[in-house]
């Protein structure tokens, strides 16, 4: 089946699929995860559609209806919501804030969404294209990291939202791909002319190489950042005091994801 062919099963089965994996425990879900059936679910104004099968963001969008994500998710639209933002999505994934952020954002914004794993570009840009996004987002198919060049993106068995330019152990990678690299300070310019500023990253504990150019340059800042703190423990840096040296506060922390706008910015 083409991975973006209307799925075959029934909404009767889906929903049965759906009662059933909500209530099972882990060894029931994970035989369950082969047969959960891709969908288009929608929520607040978004359509989305999902791969339970490979995806952690698919399937919690495909079991709750939607972002597993959903506190961050809605912190950061209300910062955009109507005005002309500039906004960078580092690890979009499928595009589970990619897309309600290119929508509740106002005339003029633009969205950057940085994917390397060529899976996840062809679902993101198929959700860009279901919700009429094509001249608000645009897909970079690249890693960021500290310098231009190429590495090897791992994958997870069963979560490709979880791929990494980190190592994985060898028990749960599932093979890996070489991607390019760029730094992030090759994209900043393109926040001039906007009203607010937004960078939202997880990428699986490779923050550190990420941020660390931007947050030392001395040069232009977003006005929020909403950062995967979940492996703060193993950063050799420590990013969230440097975030706040720069002025920023924390507004936020739940989900594993703490928000830090810039005082007086948003």
């Amino acid at each position: 089946m083409n991975a973006m062919s209307k799925p075959t099963i029934d909404t009767n089965m889906s929903e049965a699929l759906r009662a059933v994996f909500r209530t099972a425990d882990k060894a029931q879900r994970q035989k369950l995860v082969p047969i959960l059936p891709p969908e288009v679910v929608e929520f607040a104004g978004v359509s989305m559609y999902v791969d339970p099968r490979d995806n952690y963001t698919d399937r919690m969008i495909w079991r709750d209806g939607q972002p597993p994500e959903i506190r961050s998710l809605v912190a950061l639209t209300e910062l955009v919501e109507g005005r002309n933002a500039f906004i960078l999505d580092i690890g979009a994934n499928s595009g589970a804030f990619t897309i309600p952020l290119a929508v509740a954002a106002g005339t003029g914004s633009r969205v950057i969404a940085f994917e390397p794993n060529p899976t996840m570009i062809g679902r993101l840009g198929h959700n860009i294209r279901l919700n009429g996004l094509g001249d608000v987002v645009r897909i970079e198919g690249c890693a960021l990291g500290d310098a231009t060049g190429e590495a090897i993106l791992n994958f997870r068995a069963r979560n490709f939202g979880q791929a990494s330019l980190m190592p994985i152990k060898p028990g749960v990678r599932d093979g890996g791909t070489l991607v390019p690299v760029r730094p992030l300070l090759d994209f900043v310019h393109e926040a001039d002319g906007h009203d607010i500023s937004i960078l939202k990253i997880d990428v699986e504990g490779a923050e550190v190489a990420v941020l660390g150019p931007l947050l030392t340059a001395g040069g232009w800042l977003p006005d929020a950042l909403l950062v995967e703190t979940d492996h703060a423990n193993k950063w050799d840096v420590d990013l969230a005091g440097r975030i706040k040296e720069l002025g920023f506060k924390i507004t936020l922390e739940a989900e594993q994801n703490t928000l830090f706008v810039r005082k007086g910015a948003a």
